[in-house]
């Protein structure tokens, strides 16, 4: 699984800024009891002199008889302490996190506590530009969907999205390398961006990195990069189409079709496919009107490389007005 380089750069800068507040608020809350008994300072200057005075004695017992000191100026410390309503504790600076002392490296990698912090990152984006909440495996109803039968989809529209979402589950919990790329084809309303939304969050909480958007304004991205528009936010945003575990196009066929798009989409495509990177798209598009629409060789991408998930039934959305 790779972090998002942009997101897990705001997630560390977040646990310094987060970090740094503590440290303020810890500095602040020992200068208040400071200032109301100022005896404590004296005392923690002279416990932090005894180890100092011990070091620089080399005679034997020096060490011990420093301890012993010492810990007769912490005894006294905690009762001036306990008088004030505070602990020594509340004097001593501890992390956030106790499992990497707020580095953000655990071990060989990225600790829990900014993995987490990766993760809100990004939910926050995906919930910018979809209802995460609303749109969620918990809240899909296929009683939206005809259970008359059709025979486009040998079946009800209904048995087909029932289907259909429970793959889409299966993906989401079992996303990894091993994972296919998924293809929505249907017409508008049948529940192609919802599904999406779906395996967006899911994977998202699972702290894989995900990238969603509509296929317009990912080719507008691609276009100001490679026209010098748009500066490091246009290269940025483009590294990421490249490098997020799982990019979802959305609305694939409404883009301005030009040589342009047809190259940039069938680079991004091929690049992802070679590093196994994976893709959800979605279109309203038939597999008819693909190959009549791209390039030969990126219609023959799409067809042979997606798992194509055909979605059928009304408008739902027209439905609803």
């Amino acid at each position: 699984m790779a972090a998002d380089r942009s997101i897990l750069a705001r997630a560390k800068r977040e646990l310094e800024q987060d970090v740094s507040a503590r440290r303020r608020r810890r500095e602040l809350w020992r200068e208040r009891l400071y200032g109301e008994e100022p005896r404590l300072r004296e005392l923690d200057k002279k416990i932090q002199a005894v180890f100092l005075d011990a070091l620089a004695d080399p005679s034997p017992g020096a060490m011990e008889a420093a301890a012993g000191k010492s810990l007769a100026l912490q005894r006294e410390k905690a009762l001036l302490l306990g008088e004030m309503g505070a602990t020594p504790e509340s004097l001593e600076e501890s992390p956030i996190c106790s499992a990497c002392g707020d580095t953000g490296i655990a071990g060989d990698g990225l600790c829990d506590c900014l993995k987490e912090r990766v993760r809100a990152l990004q939910a926050a984006e995906l919930s910018g530009l979809l209802d995460l909440r609303g749109q969620s495996f918990d809240s899909f109803d296929a009683e939206l969907f005809s259970d008359a039968f059709d025979p486009e989809c040998k079946g009800s529209p209904r048995q087909h999205i029932e289907i259909t979402c429970e793959l889409c589950y299966s993906f989401s919990r079992r996303f990894g390398p091993q994972s296919e790329n998924l293809l929505f084809s249907g017409p508008p309303g049948t529940g192609k961006t919802f599904l999406s939304a779906c395996v967006a969050g899911a994977v998202c909480e699972r702290g894989f990195s995900v990238v969603y958007d509509t296929a317009v304004r990912q080719l507008a991205r691609m276009e100001a990069l490679q026209f010098g528009r748009g500066g490091e936010d246009a290269e940025r945003a483009v590294e990421r189409l490249y490098q997020c575990d799982l990019l979802i196009i959305d609305d694939l066929g409404v883009e301005f079709i030009t040589p342009f798009a047809q190259s940039a989409l069938q680079t991004l495509i091929n690049t992802r496919l070679i590093k196994n990177k994976k893709m959800l798209i979605s279109t309203n598009l038939a597999r008819a009107d693909v190959r009549a629409r791209y390039w030969p060789a990126l219609a023959s991408r799409l067809e042979g490389e997606f798992l194509w998930l055909d979605f059928f039934g009304d408008d739902l959305r027209q439905r609803a007005r």
